[in-house]
Order: structure tokens, then C-alpha cells, then sequence
């Protein structure tokens, strides 16, 4: 149970802080915790389909081939979890009637990505035990949401638009920044070097301050095309 707490804690502080910062208060408890539910569950097809990936395929981590490696990566964990969470999203999110503004989809995609992030947590503390827990806890969580966040921004803002042809621009230009940043993330940090996986940490630290700096830049109101309809 305690083991549990500590793979949870440091999603849910994220969550309840973003959503503090919501001006009104954020979107329900109640959808967040759909939300993080269901963005648990994501995980576990996700995690099948990269080892299917690592075991059917020449891209696996201990391939011989740096470029095989780093496929991997980048389309294992990388795009193939980024588009698990965007389903999430676009399954319980977009089809909502309720306006939906660059914040409240910031708010969601963090709260999939959190619960996303504590199962798969949960599945290393089976292979790996406790340290490698607590180190994910405190690193991989808040940089499962850094890596979804602006995807979310721009579903709020793709909600505003008329044209389809913007719509699903914004939604790819969101999906590959997450996955991008989500492979690279993964692929500094397998690489060999202690100072290469430092990198991965400077990625994550820039990537929340540069959340930081655009809470109070995110437009809290849906777009008036949206909140009109």
C-alpha cells in the first residue's frame, strides 16, 4: 500500500496543481479520476504492444544497430504511447458537448498521462523493485505529463476551430510533439554515458519550466466559435 502511495503521490500533486490554478475551478474530480482510470488501462496495451514491437521486429533496446535502437524508442514508447493517451482523449473529451478551452484540455491530458505513468511505474516495481520505483515516481510521472500537456493545449484549441483541416492539424502537430519528446526522453536516457542521460533530466526540468512559464498564458475560457455552438 505504501509502495502504491509513492507511485501515486507525485501525479496527483501535479493534477490537483494545475487544476488549482483553474480560473473558475477545473474540470470535476470525478471526470479527472475517469480520466486517470482510464489512462491506467491504456497502459496495459500499450506495454504489449512495445514488447511486440522489441520481440517482432529489428528495433528492440539491445539491438546492434544504434539507428535500430533508437526506432525503438521513438516508436515503441515514444508515438505508440502518445497515441494510446490521445485515444484516451479523443474518446472521452473531444465528444463532449461542454466547452473545452486550451486549459481544461491541459488538466485532462495530464491527469491520462499521470495514470498512465503510475501503472507503468507499478509494472517496473515488479521487474525492477523499490529504488527503481521511487526514482520513476519522482522523474517519470511529471515527465509523462510534461511529454502530453501541450497535446491537450492544442485539442482545447482544435475544439475552437470550424475547419477539419485545422482541427486535425493542431491534433498531429500536438500528437508529434509528445511523441518526439517522449522518444527522445527515452533514447538520451538508454544511450551509454552518464552525462547523455543527464540530458534527459535538463529535458524535463526545461519542459517544466517552460509549463510553468504558459499556466498563466493558456487561455482558461473556450474560444467563442466553441462556447457559441
Amino acid at each position: 500500500m505504501l509502495l502504491f502511495a509513492i507511485a501515486l503521490s507525485p501525479g496527483v500533486a501535479l493534477v490537483w496543481f494545475l487544476r488549482a490554478r483553474a480560473q473558475p475551478p477545473g474540470e470535476r474530480l470525478l471526470l479527472l479520476g475517469a480520466l486517470f482510470l482510464l489512462g491506467g488501462l491504456a497502459a496495459g496495451p500499450a506495454l504489449v504492444l512495445n514488447h511486440a514491437i522489441e520481440k517482432y521486429t529489428v528495433l528492440w533496446p539491445g539491438a546492434s544497430l544504434l539507428a535500430h535502437r533508437i526506432g525503438f524508442w521513438m516508436l515503441g514508447p515514444g508515438l505508440n504511447e502518445e497515441v494510446i493517451k490521445l485515444a484516451v482523449l479523443l474518446a472521452v473529451i473531444w465528444p463532449r458537448r461542454a466547452p473545452l478551452s486550451p486549459y481544461q484540455g491541459l488538466i485532462c491530458a495530464a491527469s491520462v498521462a499521470v495514470g498512465f505513468a503510475v501503472v507503468e511505474n507499478l509494472f517496473y516495481l515488479e521487474r525492477f523493485g523499490t529504488a527503481t520505483l521511487l526514482t520513476r515516481s519522482l522523474l517519470t510521472v511529471p515527465a509523462h505529463a510534461f511529454f502530453t500537456i501541450p497535446l491537450g493545449v492544442l485539442m482545447g484549441y482544435a475544439r475552437g476551430t470550424e475547419r477539419s483541416r485545422d482541427k486535425f492539424a493542431l491534433l498531429l502537430g500536438g500528437l508529434v510533439f509528445a511523441a518526439v519528446t517522449h522518444g527522445l526522453y527515452d533514447v538520451l536516457l538508454s544511450l551509454p554515458g552518464m552525462w547523455v542521460n543527464r540530458m534527459a533530466y535538463l529535458q524535463i526540468l526545461l519542459m517544466g519550466l517552460a509549463i510553468l512559464w504558459a499556466l498563466p498564458r493558456i487561455p482558461q475560457d473556450a474560444p467563442v466559435s466553441e462556447a457559441a455552438a
